[in-house]
């Protein structure tokens, strides 16, 4: 059975917090970059917001926050979120390329790089298992998306693409929902919004 935490201080000295939280930002550079990517997979925008969102919002603020973590002792955050914001440095890079013609990655090498994420998002789900309902259920949204765009680059299929791109604008929301979760939970010591108990016990931090 899963532990029981106790209601939390609702101020910072009472809670002993001398830093603020990483996954502030982790969360909200996740959304704003997988959200930005699937408009433009889906037709809505073209590559340009992309490339920015992403090198700086899915890249940098990430991979901070991923850092951040490290500080903290966070070893799941620390890998997760440095993972998904390297990831997002690369992909400028391969747009980048693609414009003016060096280093061009695309197809099935786009295809490999897809479902190597893939994969590494459904290694991240049971760690996530231990906090809360939607943390997993959010990395096995990513993988499922990651890997049908995977399967598309494979196949040239542009279904797989766009299905991937659905699946991953869910794990965008349920990272937004989390983001609104974590944001009140730290400043007004109010939980808004459920999420549910954890799939696995091990962890008394129900944050994402």
């Amino acid at each position: 059975m899963a532990v029981d935490v106790a209601p939390r201080p609702t101020t910072r000295a009472a809670a002993g917090i001398s830093a603020a939280d990483p996954g502030l930002i982790g969360l909200l550079g996740f959304v704003l970059a997988t959200l930005t990517a699937q408009l433009e997979h889906l037709g809505v925008q073209n590559e340009g917001p992309v490339f920015w969102v992403g090198a700086v919002f899915g890249g940098v603020v990430q991979v901070t926050a991923g850092m951040l973590s490290y500080f903290k002792g966070d070893n799941f955050h620390f890998v997760v979120y440095n993972a998904f914001g390297w990831y997002w440095i690369v992909v400028p890079g391969f747009l980048l390329g693609q414009e003016v013609g060096i280093f061009q990655v695309t197809g099935p090498a786009r295809g490999v790089f897809a479902l190597v994420f893939a994969f590494l998002a459904l290694a991240f789900a049971p760690a996530g298992a231990v906090h809360n309902s939607v943390l997993p259920v959010t990395l096995l949204c990513v993988a499922a998306g990651l890997g049908c765009q995977s399967m598309g680059a494979f196949a040239d299929s542009a279904l797989m693409g766009t299905t991937g791109a659905i699946i991953l604008l869910v794990a965008s929301a349920l990272a937004a929902y989390m983001l609104v979760e974590k944001f009140y939970w730290l400043t007004l010591g109010r939980r808004v919004v459920p999420l549910g108990p954890p799939w696995i016990a091990g962890s008394d931090d129900r944050e994402p």
